[in-house]
């Protein structure tokens, strides 16, 4: 049987301290996970765009503004 969402909520509401302490750790380590897997993913994205000619890197703002109204 699984729980829904509000079951597990519920749940870590009656938990002691201790054990929300040591789940707080552990969901921010997840989520930190998470997010550098994400960035990890975007970058792979990113670069293989820019080996196929589909997006173009810029340090220059004046020059992504540029591309972004289509200017280019």
């Amino acid at each position: 049987m699984s729980m829904t969402f509000s079951d597990l909520v519920e749940e870590v509401r009656h938990r002691p301290v201790n054990e929300k302490a040591e789940l707080e750790h552990l969901l921010k380590r997840d989520l930190i996970e998470a997010r550098r897997t994400e960035m990890h993913e975007n970058h792979l994205q990113a670069v293989a765009e820019a080996k196929n000619g589909m997006r173009i890197p810029t340090s220059d703002v004046n020059e992504f503004m540029k591309r972004l109204d289509g200017r280019d």
